[in-house]
């Protein structure tokens, strides 16, 4: 009996100086990356650092964060950030996120509002390099300069392709969806919202790693649409193809264009000023020409061809094409 509990006190006193340095790792770790990134010429604040949970935890929580890239114009502000993890399992990671959040990219400041907005990470302590990610939310609200973008029911989700380290497949759903150049309004009602599905491979030129904010991120270099496929109501269209995308984000390659009832759709994207109204016409000229020769007036399948920086619609050419890059 007496070994026993000598075993048992021995025991409690090695876990207990394990937890403590673990505590004391994680803390340094913390406040030597806001110090790296401050020596870099980031504003890279907090207000408080606190870490808890003995024995099995190790939850970390960052309040009145502050952190803002001059190089890339990438920044983010938050009044807390937690993320939470076994003790006896570092490599796996659940982040949580606030309420109300500001993300600026390209100088430019983007509110962000959610319900449950939280992620796991799952990667590899001795390199850092993300094997799987998740990411949910209930409700997921973004506005900036360019309009707002709601999201409802989000799910995300990215996993390593095996022997592949640079590529990923990537998935989300979203029961609702919306969209408005104008900000978001009452009329954007839960049943008004559309559908969202995608599935894709990326290949990055290097692998996604935990260090990637405070470094160089890694680019996309060729996509893989499995599917994109977004509903509303009676309004369907359907994305698939193969893209390249080169080191100034040009993209080069075509996509499948299924689209039904693709005159309600440009009428929206004219409507929330997605496109101008001088090619919305034309697009829509053009589009019903080709829906009179296929005999279907209704359904649209046309491909989406990407080429020198340029985009068109089957024979229709709709200028510039957008440029992938990560900020």
């Amino acid at each position: 009996m007496k070994r026993l509990v000598i075993l048992i006190f021995t025991a409690a006193l090695v876990w207990s100086a394990f937890w403590l340095w673990s505590w004391h790792s994680r803390s340094t770790a913390v406040e030597d990356w806001f110090a790296d990134r401050t020596d870099s010429g980031w504003t890279a604040r907090y207000n408080d650092l606190g870490i808890r949970g003995f024995p099995n935890r190790l939850d970390t929580r960052l309040t009145e964060i502050e952190l803002q890239d001059p190089a890339t114009g990438v920044g983010w502000q938050a009044p807390f950030f937690e993320v939470l993890a076994l003790s006896y399992q570092p490599g796996h990671v659940i982040a949580v996120w606030p309420e109300t959040q500001v993300l600026t990219v390209d100088r430019q400041s983007h509110r962000i509002t959610s319900e449950g907005l939280r992620a796991s990470l799952v990667y590899d302590t001795g390199t850092g390099v993300v094997d799987r990610s998740n990411l949910e939310a209930q409700v997921l609200n973004i506005s900036g300069p360019g309009g707002s973008t709601a999201l409802a029911g989000l799910n995300a989700a990215l996993m390593t392709v095996e022997g592949q380290e640079t590529t990923y497949r990537l998935g989300l759903t979203a029961k609702g969806f919306a969209r408005s150049r104008k900000g978001l309004t009452a009329e954007m009602l839960p049943g008004s919202l559309a559908e969202l599905r995608a599935d894709a491979v990326v290949t990055f030129d290097q692998p996604w790693t935990t260090g990637a904010l405070g470094s160089t991120r890694p680019q996309p270099t060729r996509i893989d649409l499995k599917l994109v496929e977004y509903k509303l109501g009676k309004l369907e269209l359907k994305l698939a193809g193969d893209v390249r995308v080169d080191a100034l984000g040009r993209l080069d390659g075509a996509l499948t264009v299924k689209a039904v009832n693709w005159r309600e759709m440009v009428t929206r994207l004219r409507e929330a000023g997605e496109i101008p109204l001088s090619l919305a016409d034309a697009l829509e000229d053009g589009l019903a020409l080709i829906a009179a020769l296929s005999g279907n007036q209704r359904t649209l399948d046309l491909p989406l061809k990407f080429q020198g920086g340029k985009v068109s619609l089957g024979p229709v050419p709709l200028g510039e094409a957008p440029r992938i890059r990560l900020p």
